[in-house]
């Protein structure tokens, strides 16, 4: 996980290697921990990605970042 915190107090985060909705349990966790409110939120490719192509990445035909 990736957390910046900008200049102008912004702050944001991007997960990786968490497929699928898993993603989100994070979000409530970090606004805890940094006693913020998620304002608006983007998937990422690892969301379309299933736990079983992490886990095999031979399996992998090709994933573009």
């Amino acid at each position: 996980m990736t957390v910046t915190i900008a200049k102008d107090g912004s702050i944001s985060a991007e997960t990786h290697g968490v497929t699928g909705s898993k993603c989100l349990d994070y979000i409530p966790l970090l606004e805890d921990l940094l006693g913020a409110e998620t304002v608006s939120s983007e998937f990422t490719e690892d969301y379309r990605r299933t736990s079983a192509e992490v886990e095999n990445p031979a399996s992998q035909q090709q994933w573009n970042s």
